[in-house]
């Protein structure tokens, strides 16, 4: 999967108000919970752990975890705390998890099973699991289709697909080397249609709350889930 060069493009996709937005929702459903340590699963470029150390405050330890290296050097770059790793290899136990952006549209079935096993084992008891997932309506009519950035010398194209409840976007990236001449760099990245009860299905943490957003479309392309573990 292009996570490594998603993670590069990241900038250029022109994303940060609907990511803005999208941040404050959580941030109100934190702020409500009131949890003093908080772990961002796919933390990215460490945007939301930014905000929420300054919006939430009871929190006192916020850590990000991202499987890319590009991600988490960005993250600690901005001055995040962040580790490059799987969440299952994580040790430490939090009163609050988030997962931002399509990060479980990002697993199959079976990947989602084992991430929210292991979430539930990074949550302290009472602890909540706050994320989001793409609507079938924010697959087939927001997220399908192509989308070309350019920035300077840079420029990205994405292509994308939603058929048998997968969305594959193909990612090409064309850099100037000079004398007129472009780098390609291309890779592929599938996203997967969950339901709220498949996720919740898939751990022992019951679903509490489902926040219907509406970022892109005139209908909800998204929806915030909060889980709890049990005390």
């Amino acid at each position: 999967m292009g996570l490594e060069l998603y993670g590069k493009i990241e900038p250029l996709l022109g994303f940060e108000e609907e990511a803005r937005s999208l941040y404050d929702r959580y941030i109100g459903i934190l702020k409500s919970w009131e949890p003093r340590s908080l772990v961002d699963i796919g933390c990215g470029s460490g945007g939301f752990l930014l905000r929420a150390q300054r919006a939430v405050p009871s929190l006192t330890r916020a850590v990000g975890v991202d499987l890319s290296e590009t991600m988490v050097a960005r993250a600690k770059g901005r001055g995040v705390t962040a580790i490059a790793a799987d969440i299952c290899d994580v040790k430490e136990r939090f009163d609050a998890a988030t997962a931002v952006f399509d990060v479980l549209n990002y697993l199959d079935r079976q990947a989602l099973r084992r991430f929210m096993g292991c979430v539930e084992a990074l949550l302290e008891p009472g602890g909540i699991f706050v994320a989001d997932i793409n609507t079938l309506y924010g697959f087939e009519e927001v997220a399908q289709g192509a989308l070309v950035r350019e920035e300077g010398t840079s420029m990205v194209v994405l292509e994308s697909l939603f058929e048998e409840g997968s969305l594959r976007t193909r990612i090409d990236l064309f850099e100037e080397e000079g004398n007129g001449c472009y780098r390609r760099e291309h890779d592929s990245v599938v996203q997967y249609h969950h339901t709220p009860e498949a996720v919740a299905d898939a751990s022992g943490l019951e679903l509490i709350q489902i926040h219907p957003v509406t970022l892109y479309g005139e209908e909800p392309d998204k929806e915030i889930l909060l889980l709890k573990k049990g005390d």
